[in-house]
Parts: C-alpha cells; sequence; structure tokens
C-alpha cells in the first residue's frame, strides 16, 4: 500500500511540474510576441496628410513661401518619420512606408535650392515621386481621410497614376534603346557603310514617333560622328529595321532617346 501510495505521490508531483512547465511556456510565448506597425503607421499617415491639407487650405498658392513648404513636409514628417525603424508585417508597406518618408526628405532637399531657377523643377520631381508612392499605398490600403479633403485625395491619385505609368514607359523605353543593337552592315561601294538593326517594340505601347542619337566612337573613345535613326507608328510587338550610314570608322556606338511619343 505504501508504495503505491508513493507512486501516486510521485505522479502527482510529475504532472505538477508538467503544468508548471506549460504555463511558462504559454507565458513566455505571450510576452515575446511581436508587434507590428502596420495599422498605426497608416493611421498617422492619414493624420499627416489632413495636416498638410489644412495647412494648405490657409494659403493662396501665389502667397506660398519657403517657410510654407517647410511647414506642409513637416506635418507630416512629424508624425510619420518615427516609422523608419518600426516593425511590419507587410514587406510591401515597409518599403514604401520608407520610401514615402524618404520622399518628404527628398522634398526638403529640394528647398535648399528656393533661391534657384531650377527649383521647381526640383520641387516638382520630389513631389511626383511622393504622389507615386502613396498612390501605390493607398490602392492596398484604401486610405479614410475627411471627406472635406476627398477632393485632395482624388487629384493625388491622379497625379499619380500618371506619374506611375510615365515611369513604367520610361523604364520600358529604356529597355528598349539598350536593346538596339547594329549586327548588320552593308557597303555599295560608295565609301559610306550602312549598319541595320531589328529591333522589336517590347515596351508594351504603341509608339507614335521615335528617333535616338547614335554616337560613334573610337577606340580612344572619341566621338567621330553622330548620326539618327527613327521610325513612325511603331506597334508594340511590332519589329522594325533602323538604319545608318556613315564614312567614319568607328570602334563602338552608344544609342541615347532624342525624341519619343507615346500613342
Amino acid at each position: 500500500m505504501k508504495t503505491h501510495y508513493h507512486l501516486h505521490k510521485l505522479a502527482g508531483i510529475i504532472l505538477a511540474l508538467l503544468l508548471s512547465i506549460t504555463l511558462v511556456d504559454c507565458s513566455s510565448s505571450k510576452s515575446t510576441k511581436t508587434k507590428y506597425d502596420d495599422k498605426a503607421f497608416i493611421a498617422s499617415l492619414e493624420r499627416g496628410l489632413e495636416a498638410r491639407w489644412k495647412l494648405t487650405d490657409a494659403v493662396e498658392i501665389q502667397d506660398i513661401k519657403k517657410s510654407d513648404y517647410e511647414a506642409f513636409i513637416n506635418a507630416e514628417l512629424t508624425r510619420i518619420s518615427d516609422y523608419s525603424s518600426k516593425k511590419y508585417k507587410s514587406t510591401f508597406l515597409q518599403e514604401n512606408a520608407i520610401a514615402y518618408i524618404n520622399s518628404l526628405k527628398n522634398q526638403k532637399k529640394a528647398l535648399k535650392s528656393y533661391n534657384d531657377a531650377d527649383f521647381q523643377t526640383k520641387w516638382n520631381k520630389a513631389y511626383d515621386a511622393r504622389n507615386a508612392i502613396l498612390v501605390k499605398i493607398d490602392k492596398k490600403y484604401h486610405l479614410k481621410i475627411n471627406k472635406k479633403y476627398n477632393s485632395y485625395l482624388v487629384e493625388l491619385r491622379r497625379s499619380g497614376n500618371a506619374t506611375n505609368k510615365n515611369t513604367a514607359k520610361n523604364t520600358a523605353l529604356n529597355s528598349l534603346i539598350k536593346s538596339i543593337k547594329f549586327n548588320d552592315k552593308s557597303d555599295d561601294g560608295s565609301g559610306f557603310i550602312e549598319y541595320s538593326a531589328t529591333v522589336k517594340n517590347t515596351t508594351g505601347y504603341d509608339i507614335k514617333s521615335f528617333s535616338a542619337v547614335v554616337k560613334l566612337k573610337d577606340k580612344s573613345n572619341i566621338t567621330t560622328d553622330t548620326q539618327y535613326i527613327n521610325t513612325e507608328n511603331w506597334n508594340k510587338n511590332e519589329k522594325v529595321q533602323l538604319k545608318f550610314a556613315t564614312d567614319k570608322d568607328f570602334t563602338s556606338y552608344t544609342v541615347t532617346k532624342d525624341y519619343v511619343d507615346f500613342d
């Protein structure tokens, strides 16, 4: 009987220890649960936009000063700058949150040129980049702002979409230009040699007018001649032949955009 009693007592102690370990593990699991700031960032972003637009409403466009621009930017940055180092569950949001914060900082950098002739160009570039990122975030998270600012959000979406579309076109165009290789040549005996490249429009867009500059260089990288190549009504996925003729010797060449008009 005593043996049975001691075994029963021992089993009770083991069970108590197991329960204790389980409770400690559960407590530890709860205490180490990762806190993500996705929702907090979106809420702060929304409040920052409202704060910025409240300031823009208070000043006429023709009366905007450098200090006003700084205030517009700071209205957002003071609310979201700390989120550069926060934890996010969504890698998409983390990347675009950091990119958006950096775009605001780039707007600040543009203000250093406030008294220069190219200020508006620098400001518009930074402003468009900001809008493009904001549209990406808005498409996924559907920003909620005070209804009195709805018109601002609509305009921002339009501007950002246009910027993103232009960026996509320019990226595709740069890839197209890099693909131009003048692998074929013919000599009719006149002293001029004709070079040609067969190129497919891989941009995904119809091109109404295309013109590029071809600079021919010798072994010392000195430009020996400059030629132009062009074509019209170049539909997407269509192949065309681009040609130029020269009587100059060259060992390499570069192709850069001259003028391109998408349909």
